[in-house]
């Protein structure tokens, strides 16, 4: 479902970079979320995802999930270890990624920032 609505938002948002990219982006976000950010007491709440454009054309991921860790993150972020999502950032396709835990360090947003290249047909 997050492919379908990701691809829908991407079209309202103009965004003129890679749509497969974005979506493969936003899907591993969602994957890991469940995967990782699913505690028994928070299972019955919807993850909150949220994609917008900067002024510089860049794209944001937003994925939140109810886990306030993510561990190595430092060396996902650098394209070190297994994984789609480091995959994803030694290909490029993510260039930047963050995390930051809510106000009551009881879930985190993951936030990948892609940026629109020459996309090839």
């Amino acid at each position: 479902m997050a492919r379908v609505k990701g691809r829908v938002g991407l079209t309202m948002l103009n965004w003129h970079g890679s749509v497969p990219d974005a979506l493969q982006v936003l899907s591993v976000l969602v994957d890991n979320a469940l995967e990782h950010g699913s505690t028994p007491r928070r299972g019955d709440r919807a993850l909150r995802v949220c994609l917008s454009i900067t002024e510089a054309r860049q794209l944001i991921v937003d994925v939140e999930d109810f886990s306030p860790a993510f561990p190595n993150f430092q060396d996902v972020r650098v394209g070190i270890g297994d994984g789609v999502l480091v995959e994803l950032v030694r290909s490029k396709a993510i260039t930047d990624l963050a995390w930051f835990v809510d106000s009551e360090a009881e879930s985190k947003t993951v936030r990948a920032l892609l940026t629109a290249g020459v996309v090839q047909p």
